[in-house]
């Protein structure tokens, strides 16, 4: 069972390289607006379109026309999760089909503004032309080149909540902020699909029966009130289909954690478990030389009941074919949901309402001497 289930206190020892040694997210962030050069990520996204696309073919990016026929619940579902850590700004944006209808696109977004101030929240419903999907009232996808190029955008009014309340209960409404985006997103790595090492285990899932993703980065700039910041962002994407909400009470929580380095060496996991912590799917990567290699996860830090939405340690071990390999992190920022016993999730923690509490974090990760951002989502049933 990996570390930190049950609420098990974790043994991390944090070993930050020497340039930003010691250092807590704010900290690196200051050194980070002196030292721009942090800003360059990695170039893996250069190899040819067969190898990003790990043997999918480009049909793949499109969304669907209909779902499968006498099933219920099918859905579609894509995600692109991105954090600046010099902006200090995290966009967590999702679009899918709604179970019970899949005609109905329901587009979700989650911004945690710098030094954890306000989260800007929306969510809208709309029966999308199939020549606008994946899209909704608001938000946007759009594939340039499959595999490689997309682009995300943005229009629209969000209510703005202090971040400490997304802790405390579902968030309440408040004060209106217009926010617009357009992000140009390069793909770094080649498609992971989780089933091609565990088809089984993917295959029972009461999320999606079918999923891979990319990591990513990002760039343009967002309008917040009139105020325009610019961004190069870090994080990752996905792409699911298959039945969701149907199965809801044997979901019990899940690990989805990513992060590229300079080198181009850049690692993800999954891990999806039942309301017994039982592990259903426990499946990773590494990707090397452009390369990616199925790793084995033997340790990985869960939700605890007492978490923070900044500062947390997170702990992560994984066997290579070099042998077990520690990677340290620290969450620089994080937004809440509680998923809902039908369809959906109501943003903010519940923690005593028997459902999975979610987080939508980001994390600066250390491996070896070399150090990256990426997504670091993480929910659990508490009760």
């Amino acid at each position: 069972m990996p570390a930190g289930h049950g609420g098990a206190k974790l043994d991390i020892v944090l070993s930050y390289d020497n340039s930003l040694g010691g250092m807590g997210c704010d900290e690196k962030r200051a050194a980070s607006r002196r030292r721009r050069n942090v800003r360059t990520g990695p170039v893996n996204g250069s190899g040819d379109s067969a190898t990003m696309a790990s043997g999918l073919e480009p049909i793949a990016e499109q969304p669907l026309e209909a779902a499968p026929a006498d099933v219920a619940f099918y859905a579609e579902n894509y995600l692109f999760a991105l954090y600046d850590p010099i902006a200090d700004l995290s966009l967590w944006t999702h679009l899918g089909t709604w179970p019970a209808d899949f005609g109905i696109w329901e587009d979700e977004l989650l911004c945690a503004l710098p030094q954890g101030s306000d989260t800007l929240w929306s969510y809208s419903y709309l029966r999308t032309p199939q020549g606008d999907k994946p899209g909704g009232a608001s938000l946007r996808y759009r594939c340039v080149e499959p595999f490689r190029r997309w682009q995300v955008t943005y229009d629209g009014v969000c209510v703005r909540t202090p971040a400490s309340e997304m802790r405390t209960g579902r968030v309440r409404d408040g004060e209106r902020a217009t926010v617009s985006f357009e992000l140009d997103v390069e793909c770094l790595t080649p498609v992971w699909d989780p089933a091609a090492a565990h088809a089984a285990a993917m295959a029972e899932q009461a999320w999606a029966s079918q999923h891979y993703q990319q990591i990513v980065r990002a760039t343009g700039s967002i309008e917040i009130d009139g105020v325009v910041t610019p961004l190069a962002m870090h994080g990752a994407r996905d792409h699911s289909r298959g039945q969701r909400g149907h199965a809801n009470e044997h979901f019990g929580g899940h690990n989805l954690f990513t992060a590229a380095m300079p080198s181009g060496r850049a690692f993800g996991i999954l891990q999806m478990w039942a309301p017994d912590g039982t592990l259903n799917l426990n499946s990773g990567y590494v990707v090397e030389d452009g390369v990616i290699h199925h790793v084995e996860v033997l340790e990985a830090s869960r939700l605890p009941r007492s978490y923070d939405l900044r500062g947390e340690d997170v702990s992560l071990v994984l066997r290579t074919n070099r042998g077990e390999e520690r990677l340290t992190g620290s969450v620089c920022t994080s937004t809440v949901a509680t998923m809902l016993r039908g369809l959906g999730m109501a943003f903010g923690g519940e923690t005593d309402s028997g459902s999975p509490v979610f987080t939508q974090g980001f994390a600066r990760w250390q491996w070896g001497d070399e150090h990256g951002w990426g997504l670091t989502e993480r929910s659990e049933r508490f009760s």
